[in-house]
């Protein structure tokens, strides 16, 4: 197992631009609608969050949103890159790794990962599309503990002797 310092992490860490740029192209398409109207038309850009997700401002509504605001991201204290980071590796790379590279709280990234893995299990309506492609994998789980129905469980312990036999043991003894 390969560990890195902070400073090679870095490296492979995603530019933040980067990502709030593919976010929004994921959420919104080419052009970005209101969150809570819908309305596309209205929205104008309204400067950067502290953060530095893109704040729009909608004139139909009139409400203040973000890149971020209504999803999985929006109440995480990680920062975007470190998001995306995790998210990549997650699949390969046990928590506690990534946890250390990132130099950051353990339980933080391990509920992170909890969250998103909560998350993608309650999508049920995913729609494959185009070419798809599929590893196979074969799991033995045994037999072990599976009653079978035309048979009568394997009996465990000693089995009783007759009266006669045991009576004669005990006697030689």
């Amino acid at each position: 197992m390969l560990l890195m310092d902070r400073d090679s992490v870095e490296v492979f860490l995603p530019d933040p631009d980067e990502c709030y740029e593919r976010l929004r192209r994921a959420r919104f398409g080419a052009t970005v609608s209101c969150v809570y109207c819908g309305e596309s038309d209205p929205v104008i850009k309204k400067g950067t969050t502290g953060k530095g997700a893109q704040q729009y401002r909608c004139k139909e509504c009139e409400t203040y949103f973000n890149d971020l605001t209504g999803s999985f991201f929006e109440h995480r204290k990680f920062p975007i890159e470190e998001m995306f980071y995790m998210i990549k590796e997650m699949r390969s790379v046990p928590t506690a790794q990534i946890a250390s590279e990132l130099e950051r709280d353990y339980e933080a990234v391990l509920n992170f990962r909890h969250d998103l893995q909560e998350l993608c299990g309650e999508l049920d309506d995913l729609v494959l599309s185009d070419v798809c492609e599929a590893d196979e994998i074969y799991v033995t789980a045994g037999e072990k503990g599976i009653e079978k129905e035309d048979e009568s469980p394997r009996s465990r312990g000693l089995k009783k002797r007759d009266e006669e036999a045991s009576s004669r043991t005990n006697r030689q003894s």
